[in-house]
């Protein structure tokens, strides 16, 4: 059943609390407003586009709201079958509502202040390269706990929930899916991979082709190698979603985290990703644990949190057998190398190893430098196996 359309174009969508609900089923559409995501205004890349709100199911099979944003390409397809949908899973752009790529997209980069904070939709290049081959792009925000509207970080098979629903969703606004792609990288990458081992949740959804990049398919593993990274406020985004999504892992937790801990998991809450970068650089995780411990073998250490990680591992289950495009680069310093390796043994597919030279300084430059800088190859791979 369609929800309500707004057909005026907006460029500041307000943000929706998370909710519960009953009654409706997953992949519901609730609400669709206009938006103007940066760079298809021109003639060169012209595509329509909404904001919308639909029902979904988290991994404990709870329905709830979530959030994304459906591109309908006006470029003319030229492949033999019907035009495309890529169903687009983001990476970790920050846990705060104004970091949903379903909002990034109509800024591209802000500064915003209280606190201060960098906005940077930096997938919307790879989004806006797919709508320009002609394929539809349908781009799920993760979804948050209603019960305090975190972001459910860390919880691969409620993401990968939340964008098959958003592209059954998409279906009331004319975007087809009898021709269909995945794609993710990193946090997104974790999202489709789960997707892959659940086929099952949405059967009447058939991917034909995947692009899974740098999936963080073993948690433990990536938590404890992004120690001493640029980036290592990523914990702080897992260690509220954990908090947000058990309750006896947020008992289990606080009284191991320190002042500085507490206060850095509520500070970084409210922070995208850039912004808890340039906030908590090259930040050390054992100031935030009681026992000086760093926070990655706390996680591990602790019975619940551990057995949470533990469930999220990708590789447990046999995926689609459909083309993966499965990659990692060698000198990643936000997701190891090895554990995609598993992964690719596990699935049975093989395994693109990118030699994107190792960067001093552990900036993050290894993990992101080898997604952009094949992204042309990736896209043009994904758009040939679904031209038909």
């Amino acid at each position: 059943m369609l929800g309500l359309v707004h057909e005026r174009p907006v460029t500041d969508p307000e943000f929706e609390v998370a909710t519960w609900l009953t009654g409706l089923r997953p992949g519901t559409l609730l609400d669709a407003t206009r938006v103007e995501p940066v760079g298809l205004r021109t003639l060169v890349n012209p595509a329509d586009a909404w904001r919308i709100s639909y029902a979904t199911s988290d991994r404990r099979s709870r329905i709830l709201t979530a959030t994304g944003v459906v591109l309908r390409s006006r470029t003319p397809w030229k492949g033999a079958g019907p035009r495309p949908t890529v169903a687009f899973a983001p990476s970790t752009q920050g846990v705060a509502p104004r970091c949903d790529p379903s909002y990034t997209c109509t800024v591209g980069v802000a500064v915003r202040s209280r606190p201060v904070d960098l906005i940077a939709a930096y997938e919307q290049p790879a989004i806006n390269l797919l709508l320009a081959s002609g394929a539809n792009v349908v781009v799920s925000d993760h979804p948050r706990d209603p019960e305090g509207n975190v972001q459910m970080y860390c919880d691969h098979v409620s993401s990968a929930r939340a964008l098959a629903d958003a592209v059954l969703a998409a279906r009331e606004l004319g975007i087809g899916t009898d021709n269909l792609g995945l794609w993710g990288f990193s946090q997104g990458g974790g999202a489709v991979g789960a997707w892959l081992e659940e086929p099952e949740y949405a059967p009447e959804l058939q991917p034909l082709a995947a692009v899974v990049g740098a999936p963080p398919a073993d948690l433990t593993a990536m938590l404890k190698h992004v120690y001493g990274a640029l980036a290592s406020v990523v914990i702080l985004y897992a260690v509220a979603g954990m908090m947000a999504a058990d309750s006896r892992i947020a008992a289990e937790l606080a009284p191991h985290l320190s002042a500085k801990g507490v206060e850095a998991v509520l500070a970084e809450a409210s922070m995208c990703a850039v912004g808890a970068v340039l906030h908590r650089p090259w930040a050390s995780t054992s100031d935030w644990t009681t026992s000086g411990v760093p926070m990655a073998e706390l996680l591990d250490d602790l019975p619940a949190t551990s057995a949470y990680l533990d469930a999220a591992t990708l590789g447990l289950r046999a995926p689609l057998r459909i083309p993966i495009r499965l990659w990692a680069s060698k000198h990643d310093d936000l997701v190891p190398f090895s554990t995609v390796q598993d992964l690719a043994r596990a699935w049975n597919v093989p395994l693109q190893a990118r030699n994107f030279p190792r960067v001093l300084g552990r900036t993050g430059l290894s993990h992101f430098g080898p997604y952009f800088t094949h992204l042309a190859g990736d896209a043009k791979w994904l758009v040939r196996h679904l031209a038909g």
